[in-house]
């Protein structure tokens, strides 16, 4: 905002003396220099500040991706060890979560520079939100996600998500969600959002619109899974529906956990966090 109206400024000075120069004769004169005098003051001030900003980001990324290297390693020394049980697990889980809070102080450092870019903040608050939620901070991860921009599958989700965490009977709300957000996501991107809203059904034994939903599923995103548990329970074999085939976008949930498997315990700490900052 600020941005703009400095920007505003200069290119009306730069309009006025141009036209007045010109005796009031060349208006075309003094909108080109309106013109040159805006792009003269936005394009640098906005490279400087999305250059501000990305330090910002990529240092938080690069501090999240060395802890998960980290992370790794030290998983699959304990696996090669044989300590894979939970305490072993509760401990790389606390490494981790240590982790996540470190790399989110920077954020806040982003609000200074709301003034020059308006969607600073909600840039900052979107991958704020997402390690939140992956801290299982669900309080402090709902109003923080409430304020971002629906723009990535995972967003969808994990609002949906906290939805259902407050209210698992308002599926009212979810389906509001759902509506308003599934048709930016084509194909593949949609997949993960329709598994999810299907399995709160189940959850919720709503499962003739369960089976609707997937119905419509199969053809928007051809994805084997879904499939699969549109058969299962158009065939009545609940005890066979499951998210598992979609691996860790799934997981990264947080409403299942992966099957007890060595390999499994080794990559846990191996991603990242979905849906990641937008620029």
């Amino acid at each position: 905002m600020l941005t703009f109206i400095i920007a505003f400024v200069v290119a009306a000075a730069a309009a006025y003396f141009s036209y007045n120069a010109g005796n009031g004769e060349h208006w075309g004169y003094a909108i080109l220099a309106f013109l040159a005098g805006m792009l003269a003051v936005l394009v640098p001030i906005n490279l400087y500040i999305r250059k501000k900003m990305n330090a910002v980001f990529n240092g938080i990324q690069n501090e999240l991706m060395e802890a998960q290297n980290r992370l790794r390693v030290k998983a699959n020394a304990m696996v090669n060890k044989g300590f894979t049980g939970s305490k072993a697990m509760a401990q790389l889980e606390a490494e981790q979560a240590e982790a996540y809070r470190h790399a989110m102080i920077p954020l806040d450092g982003i609000r200074k520079f709301q003034l020059w870019n308006p969607l600073a903040q909600k840039q900052a608050d979107m991958l704020k939100g997402q390690l939140l939620y992956q801290l299982k901070d669900y309080d402090a991860a709902r109003p923080v996600l409430e304020r971002v921009m629906v723009l990535d599958p995972m967003i969808l989700c994990m609002k949906m998500v906290l939805q259902w965490k407050k209210d698992p009977e308002d599926l009212a709300a979810i389906e509001k969600l759902f509506k308003k957000h599934i048709s930016r996501f084509k194909y593949e991107r949609g997949t993960i959002v329709y598994a999810l809203y299907s399995w709160i059904l189940v959850k919720q034994n709503k499962l003739t619109e369960a089976v609707t939903l997937l119905d419509e599923a199969k053809s928007k995103t051809d994805d084997p899974v879904i499939s699969q548990n549109w058969e299962h329970l158009a065939n009545k074999r609940l005890t066979r529906f499951s998210n598992a085939g979609l691996g860790e976008q799934w997981y990264a949930l947080g409403l299942e956990q992966p099957a007890p498997v060595r390999m499994t315990q080794q990559d846990r700490f191996g991603g990242r966090p979905r849906g990641g900052f937008r620029r």
